[in-house]
């Protein structure tokens, strides 16, 4: 029997948007330009007899909230088998940009975790898998009131996965290897967005890690 196709879905903020193609990036050419077009390539040029159909609905500026409230119409309406979700940092700058003193903006930790818990069960519900992949910061500083932020959402997000049995990529864990010997600006010219050193290391992580090689099988 032939084996059947599976349709990987990558969905979260500008990390993973990149220009991707709207409403969906489907495929070549409009997956965006993120570590999911990595991904993608190394994909097809080492497995050509995959059978990976890549979509990426990931929205550039995306909180959890605004995934969340996105969620069914423009994620799960697309019927993925599987669905990498990579998510929360925004939930953190917005306490460190231009909307610091804009309280309406701002999600607290708690709140944070309770949107991507119900994306899982939405997931789960749908009858496709899901894996949570670290929020994501290209600086090393434990003391820098961002940093530390993330570390709580990871924390937290680390929780969620284990309660309910979902794979957890941590990308920060290699970040942080890599900048031991290695500039953050190699990585990323503003801590968030990666350059293209930075979507490199990210798709390497999850291409190595065993939920994504089990697609592969």
């Amino acid at each position: 029997m032939e084996k059947k196709t599976v349709r990987l879905m990558f969905t979260g903020d500008s990390v993973t948007d990149c220009s991707r193609a709207r409403p969906i990036g489907d495929g070549a050419g409009s997956v965006g330009d993120s570590y999911v077009a990595t991904l993608f390539t190394r994909t097809w040029a080492e497995h050509p007899g995959h059978k990976i159909r890549f979509l990426n609905t990931a929205t550039s500026g995306d909180t959890t909230e605004a995934l969340l409230k996105r969620f069914d119409s423009e994620v799960l309406e697309y019927s993925p088998d599987c669905l990498f979700i990579m998510i929360g940092i925004n939930d953190c700058w917005r306490y460190f940009d231009d909307n610091m003193l804009k309280a309406e903006y701002h999600i607290p930790a708690d709140k944070s975790a309770e949107n991507v818990e119900e994306m899982i069960k939405k997931t789960k519900a749908s009858g496709a898998s899901v894996v949570l992949i670290s929020p994501l910061f290209f600086d090393t500083n434990k003391d820098d009131p961002m940093r530390q932020m993330r570390d709580v959402l990871d924390e937290k997000f680390k929780a969620i996965a284990e309660k309910y049995s979902v794979e957890y990529i941590d990308v920060q864990q290699n970040v942080d290897e890599y900048l031991k010997v290695s500039s953050s600006y190699v990585l990323s010219g503003d801590r968030v967005h990666p350059k293209a050193i930075g979507k490199a290391l990210i798709a390497g992580v999850i291409y190595d890690h065993p939920a994504f090689k089990a697609l592969l099988k």
